[in-house]
This record gives structure tokens, C-alpha cells and sequence, in this order.
């Protein structure tokens, strides 16, 4: 006999899993033959592309038989970043590490966070039923100011206020006594600070403008290794945070999608350092003369100082930024158009890879200019 108790007036009615999805996440990445991407802002250095090689050729498949090994890497990293190793969590990529947070901390129903901003922010706070509590810059300069924050914060209940610092869309950095006064605000509104520092590496002395906020019970950390250290496929980071944090985190099991190809190139990446410091230091000398070439070459042009591996340019016009970016995707390079933001009514943002990419960028930046298409 049915129960008629357990079946539903007409068959599906209701029911949470029929509604349609926005479908807006999908990743639809696709590598093309010969294209250079400067939009993502990886690592694009032979030196590093030989570190993984050489990680990849020794690495034991027996390996993948079993799971992964952490202590060892998190060991390395405690003593990178100057904690002790309960306050060091990994995670699959950054992504999943901000996640986590807004998972962790369900009561918490809102984000305060500089716009524009990683556009992940908006997914997590989808997915945890938080509300996005933007702050534009500066309408006269373009830039952020710390202090915004702090008056929006204040404003409403307890939050996640965002740093990232260098900004990922403009390079802006972000000064030691900003950050810690940013963190006392938040400390005594209960809140939570999280600094994301995706491009710190090639920030000169960037390490020391964020050491003091390691292990506040207030603060935490997240700092993916895609770009400092080009592991953008291996999808490893790590959240710093006080241990109490921390413990809150390991309840969702953070690690169990860390994979063991992706812990070996890491450990491999922090036992080759110094090739990693001189890349980041060759970074920032290039980025500097890019910046500069770019203007000669493209009056109206003029690019903003910047903390990380990319160079953005204020541009005339989004008309402009936007022909300057479809003639370099006809070259073969991709980059991005930043026009529309908050602050950024027409911009172009371009990684920095190498000294020949960056030779062939200023030469057809300047070969569309001479040719009146500008």
C-alpha cells in the first residue's frame, strides 16, 4: 500500500530543485595555439615553467596512490610567513579558501569590500546568503582609501571587510599604518579582515607591510601561490589566521581537495626561492619600464603605479580601450578591459611576462597608433 502521507499533491510541486539556474560560474577557459594571456595575470617565466618541469619529471605517481602529506609544506610555509603551523590552512586555489570563510561564519550576513573587486565575491556571497556591501573609490583620483571602509563598517552589524592589496584591478598598495588602523576598526566592531594578498610577491618589501596582522584573532590572510609562484593549474593556497580561525575552517575539511602533484610543486617552488625572488624582482624592473614605454608609445596613455605583475593604463576613452584591445587580440594577445568599473571609466590592464612580450605589446600599441586607428 502507498503512503499517500510521503507523496506531494501533484509530483514535483515546489520542490527546490527544479528552478532554473543562472548558470554564471561555469568556467569556459579555453587555451588557443600561440596566444598569449595577459589578462589572467599569470606567471608567464621560463624559470619557473622549469622549476614545475623539473618537479613534474621526479614526481612518484605512487604518489597519487595515497593521500597527500601536508606537514612538510605547511612547516615551510609557517616559517615563511612567520606563524605557527596551526594557523596555516590549505586550501584547492584562493577560491575555496574565501569560501570556507563565509561558510564558516554563517551569522555573518554581510561583505564590506572595495569595487570593483575579484568577482568571486560575488559567488561566495551567493552561496552564503551574505549582501555586498560595495565602496567606490575616490571619484576624483580613482583610488581607495582604508578609512572608506572603516565608515561603512560602522554603519551596519558585524561584516567581512575585504582588502587586496596590491588591488588586482589598478595595482594599488596599500601602506602598513592604513592596514593596521583598518584592523583595529575592525577588531573593535567585532568584525573580520580579510586581506587578500594574490600579488604581494611583486610588491618590493610587501611582506613587511602585512606582517604585523599575522595570527590577530581578527585578522586573516589569504594568499594563493597562482601568481607569485605560476601554479595557477596546480590550484593550491593558503589561509593564515589565528588558530581559533583556523579551527573553524579545518571543520569544513579545507584540505581534503589538495592534491598531492599540487603539494609537490609547491614544496618544490619554496625549496627553489631564490629563483622565485629574482623572478619577482625582474618582474617589477620590466613593469616599471613597460609603463613607461607604453606611454611613449601611445600618447594618452598613462599608466597607474602599480604593486603587482600587470600595468593598468587610464585611457582617453572605453571607444579607446576597447579598439586597443581587440587590435592586440588580433596579434594574438588577450588583455583586459577595465572601462565601466568604479573608477575606471576607461582602462586596459596588461600582465607583465617577459622582456619579449613586452617588446611585442609596446609594438603594436604603437603600430596602431601610427597607423591614426587611436
Amino acid at each position: 500500500m502507498r503512503d499517500e502521507t510521503l507523496v506531494p499533491a501533484r509530483e514535483g510541486a515546489g520542490s527546490p530543485f527544479l528552478r532554473e539556474s543562472a548558470g554564471r560560474f561555469r568556467n569556459r577557459r579555453v587555451r588557443v595555439p600561440d596566444e598569449i594571456n595577459l589578462k589572467n595575470c599569470g606567471l608567464l617565466d621560463s624559470r619557473a615553467a622549469a622549476v614545475h618541469r623539473a618537479t613534474l619529471a621526479e614526481f612518484d605517481p605512487n604518489d597519487v596512490l595515497t593521500y597527500p602529506i601536508l606537514q612538510p609544506v605547511y612547516g615551510m610555509l609557517a616559517d615563511r610567513f612567520g606563524v605557527d603551523t596551526d594557523s596555516l590552512v590549505l586550501t584547492a586555489g584562493s577560491d575555496p579558501g574565501l569560501n570556507l570563510l563565509t561558510r564558516a561564519f554563517p551569522e555573518v550576513s554581510r561583505i564590506v569590500l572595495h569595487q570593483p573587486n575579484f568577482d568571486g565575491w560575488a559567488k561566495f556571497a551567493a552561496i552564503s546568503g551574505c549582501v555586498l556591501d560595495p565602496v567606490a573609490p575616490d571619484p576624483e583620483t580613482g583610488l581607495f582609501d582604508l578609512r572608506d571602509l572603516a565608515r561603512r563598517l560602522r554603519a551596519g552589524a558585524p561584516a567581512f571587510v575585504v582588502v587586496t592589496t596590491p588591488h588586482s584591478f589598478t595595482g594599488q598598495v596599500h601602506g602598513r599604518e592604513e592596514l593596521v588602523e583598518l584592523a583595529d576598526a575592525v577588531a573593535e566592531h567585532g568584525s573580520l579582515l580579510v586581506v587578500d594578498t594574490a600579488y604581494l610577491a611583486f610588491t618590493e618589501g610587501g611582506e613587511e607591510l602585512v606582517r604585523g596582522l599575522a595570527g590577530l584573532r581578527h585578522v586573516v590572510r589569504v594568499n594563493t601561490f597562482s601568481k607569485s609562484y605560476g601554479l595557477s593549474g596546480a590550484r593550491i593556497a593558503v589561509t593564515v589566521a589565528h588558530p581559533a580561525t583556523a579551527r573553524h575552517l579545518f571543520d569544513l575539511d579545507p584540505e581534503g581537495s589538495v592534491s598531492a602533484p599540487a603539494v609537490a610543486l609547491l614544496r618544490r617552488s619554496l625549496e627553489e626561492q631564490a629563483v622565485f625572488t629574482a623572478i619577482w624582482a625582474d618582474v617589477r624592473r620590466l613593469r616599471e619600464r613597460f609603463a613607461a614605454e607604453v606611454e611613449r608609445a601611445v600618447p594618452g596613455w598613462h599608466a597607474r603605479p602599480s604593486g603587482g605583475n600587470f600595468v593598468t593604463w587610464d585611457v582617453p576613452d572605453p571607444a579607446d580601450a576597447g579598439a586597443a584591445s581587440r587590435h592586440l587580440l588580433g596579434r594574438g594577445i588577450v588583455v583586459r578591459d577595465l572601462s565601466g568599473a568604479p573608477g575606471l571609466p576607461a582602462a586596459v590592464r596588461i600582465a607583465v611576462a617577459n622582456e619579449a612580450v613586452v617588446r611585442q605589446v609596446v609594438a603594436a600599441l604603437g603600430d596602431r597608433y601610427r597607423e591614426g586607428v587611436a
